[in-house]
Order: C-alpha cells, then structure tokens, then sequence
C-alpha cells in the first residue's frame, strides 16, 4: 500500500496514490464493456424488453467478473457490486405497478396499445421504462464514481447516464 502513494499534502489533511494497475484495468474492461451496453442509454423508444434483459444478464456478469479481478480491499469494490445488485434488482422485482394512478386515470393517452414484441403481455410500459430509468440512474452515478476513483474518462453514448456536473446546470 506504501508503494502507491504518491503525495501527502497538509494543512487539512490528505494523500493520493495510485491504484493497482490490475485493478484499474478491471475497471477500465467493464466500463468500456458498460460502453457498448445499449440497455443503458438507449433511446425508451427503442427498447425492446426481452432485449434489455438480456443486456442486464450480460452487465450482471461482468461485474461478478470484474469483482473476481478487482483485489480485496480495492476502492472501486462496492461500486462494481452495486451495479450488479441493481440490475439483479431490476431483473428479480416486478417494475412498479402505478395502481394509484391507473386506477384514477382519464387521460386516454394511458389507454394506446403498445405496438406487439415491444413489450411482454401484461407489462404497462410506464412501469418498464420507470424501472429502466431508475436502474440507469443508479448504474450512472457508480460510473461516475468509478471514474473518479481511477482517472477514466467515460466515452460514447454512456456519458448520457452520469450525473449532470454542477456547472452544466447553471
């Protein structure tokens, strides 16, 4: 652990190191993976849901690889689990169902059909795509994390999911 820190600075307090390279290269493989992952920011338009489960299959293996690489103590450790928690999650619990809502509705715009083979019977797609938003919200902020962690820049279209940097909101 002495060999990776890099500086100590005072009057507060504080130290920067270097992570290991085999655990920084674990992190750079799955975000580049998460790169390619259209199920996390993909248009809602053109999800198709058996596509984004598989997609979320794919992600959750990838963490469990990237937490077997990851060494045992490293930073970045929860964060990669987290991501694997949320898309177990999203695949295990039923997406929201709206009850209180649809129950009340009278905007006939709740009442169109979903085009067939977008969605599975029975499945309100305001309670997929709710789902699906709150499982790249989450994913996002662990990237944004990540990438802070280990000094690597997000690419592509994942940039759409991190968290809105303070300025950009102004």
């Amino acid at each position: 652990m002495l060999k990776r820190i890099t500086g100590f600075s005072t009057p507060v307090f504080g130290v920067s190191w270097n992570p290991p390279a085999s655990d920084r290269d674990a992190v750079r493989k799955l975000l580049a993976f998460l790169e390619d992952s259209r199920a996390l920011f993909n248009p809602y338009s053109a999800e198709v849901e058996d596509h984004v489960i598989a997609s979320i299959h794919a992600i959750r293996r990838e963490c469990v690889t990237a937490v077997g690489t990851l060494g045992e103590n490293a930073p970045g450790m929860e964060n990669v689990r987290a991501i694997g928690a949320a898309c177990r999650r999203f695949l295990d619990e039923p997406y929201p169902t709206f009850d209180d809502i649809m129950d009340r509705r009278r905007d006939p715009y709740f009442e169109r059909d979903e085009s067939s083979g977008r969605l599975r019977q029975g499945t309100h797609p305001a309670a997929f795509f709710t789902a699906l938003g709150e499982l790249r919200a989450f994913v996002g902020l662990q990237i944004a994390m990540l990438s802070s962690l280990y000094d690597i820049d997000i690419h592509g279209d994942l940039v759409r999911i991190l968290p809105p940097v303070l300025e950009d909101l102004r």
